[in-house]
């Protein structure tokens, strides 16, 4: 996927909405924390954020967040953060 194609993934508001939360938010947020605050279902942020890693935009990590380890501790949340090695997007001089 080139540049323009990435950056094409924020054409849909909601889209560019989340990507904003994620990468101003100081530590990974997961699907429900980005959910409640773009104001939507978290069925509907956990879709356009996969696309937004999908496209590269985004990164993921997976962690416990309770605190609990070992069995019974649940499955880790999927948190999504800014890519480790940024974005960088440059467009040719037109004439």
């Amino acid at each position: 996927m080139d540049q323009l194609d990435r950056l094409g993934v924020l054409s849909d508001p909601t889209r560019r909405t989340l990507f904003r939360l994620v990468t101003d938010a100081p530590e990974p947020l997961g699907r429900d924390a980005a959910a409640a605050a773009a104001g939507i279902s978290r069925s509907l942020a956990a879709f356009h954020l996969d696309r937004l890693v999908e496209a590269g935009l985004l990164d993921v990590e997976f962690r416990r967040l309770t605190g609990r380890n070992g069995p019974g501790a649940g499955r880790p949340a999927k948190l999504y953060r800014s890519p480790a090695a940024g974005l960088e997007v440059s467009l040719p001089v037109r004439r």
